[in-house]
């Protein structure tokens, strides 16, 4: 059995959505494996030529399958001789439990949103041996459950989004990043309202649908760092924040709600709820967009200042390599537990 610093075998079970989710499924394998763990993801719904493609790339080298019946993963669990299943989103909750169940393997659930905490999922959280939520003010709405839960951040390969110093240049570019669902679209509107006839900005769409006719779209990016690299701001939220930090740019918190221009000031206040835009309980108008971005497009040296902020932000905050650790703590945790559950049931029980 391995102790926490020790490799781990882990069956990371996921679905295919599009998504900082779906991303950090797979930047966290990665960095897992570069620390020695082995680890399988099973990426179910992926039904297409494009999605498997899509799937693929940001797998990169990480053993990758798609099949979801109960046979084929009760195999692959023994035949990887797995030591913890680790669900990632909400299809994939009653399959960690059931695969759980007869398998004996310990169940650890990443819840990724605060709508996923309702009675329909909760006997897969109770079955959990650990609940791993992404940030603070999600945990606070989990609950401890017992001991159970662990804040462990979602985190950013500083390798995949390498900083540099933003270029002097004319125009001011902007890049949205992120889907743009039912409760995001009304701060999409207001943002592209927000740069109609905005001298000296240019706002760039990449999402999964177009936004305005007056605004460029260049669809959804499985890599985005090249983008943002050539971007002087981020909008978004959650991980197209930290991306986009990573690599120099400053960044707007827009999502349902409107945070703003981030800032060293407000940085660990908005951490806490991952950058989604609630905190300040603003709805988004085009006016205080429009304000933002105008005083960025004019003060070149704050927006250098926010780059080089932001990096070290990301890099103490964020870095996967910590994250992975952290995570692999977890799971050790996990397993640990998972054995004496099992030491404690009675022969023939």
């Amino acid at each position: 059995m391995a102790g926490v610093g020790c490799p781990m075998r882990v069956l990371m079970l996921s679905h295919y959505f599009p998504s900082g989710q779906m991303t950090h499924v797979f930047s966290l394998a990665k960095e897992l494996m570069r620390q020695g763990h082995r680890v399988h993801v099973v990426n179910g719904r992926v039904r297409t030529l494009a999605q498997w493609r899509y799937t693929r790339a940001l797998a990169g080298g990480v053993p990758c399958t798609t099949r979801w019946d109960a046979p084929h993963l009760v195999s692959l669990v023994r035949r990887l001789c797995v030591e913890v299943i680790h669900a990632h989103s909400k299809r994939t909750f009653a399959l960690g439990a059931r695969l759980s169940q007869r398998t004996g393997v310990p169940l650890v659930i990443t819840c990724h949103a605060r709508t996923l905490i309702r009675p329909a999922y909760e006997p897969f959280f109770r079955q959990a041996v650990r609940l791993i939520c992404p940030w603070q003010t999600l945990a606070e709405v989990m609950g401890p459950r017992g001991g159970r839960t662990r804040v462990v951040p979602n985190g950013i390969d500083l390798d995949a989004f390498p900083f540099r110093d933003r270029p002097a240049r004319e125009r001011l570019r902007v890049l949205y990043l992120g889907r743009i669902d039912q409760s995001r679209r009304p701060g999409v509107e207001a943002l592209c309202h927000a740069v109609r006839d905005l001298h000296g900005v240019e706002l760039i769409m990449a999402s999964d649908r177009p936004a305005a006719p007056w605004v460029k779209f260049v669809g959804w990016l499985s890599q985005p760092a090249a983008w943002l690299s050539e971007c002087d701001v981020v909008v978004g939220t959650g991980r197209a924040v930290m991306e986009g930090l990573a690599t120099g740019c400053a960044a707007l918190v827009l999502g349902e709600g409107w945070d703003g221009l981030l800032t060293p000031e407000n940085a660990e206040w908005l951490a806490r709820d991952n950058f989604i835009g609630r905190m300040s309980g603003m709805r988004p108008s085009p006016g205080p967009i429009r304000a933002a971005l105008m005083q960025l497009a004019r003060d070149a040296g704050l927006r250098r200042e926010l780059g080089r902020w932001g990096r070290k932000f990301v890099a103490e905050r964020f870095d996967i390599r910590r994250i992975a650790a952290q995570t692999a703590d977890v799971y050790a945790e996990a397993a640990c537990e998972g054995l004496a559950r099992r030491a404690a049931v009675p022969a023939g029980g």
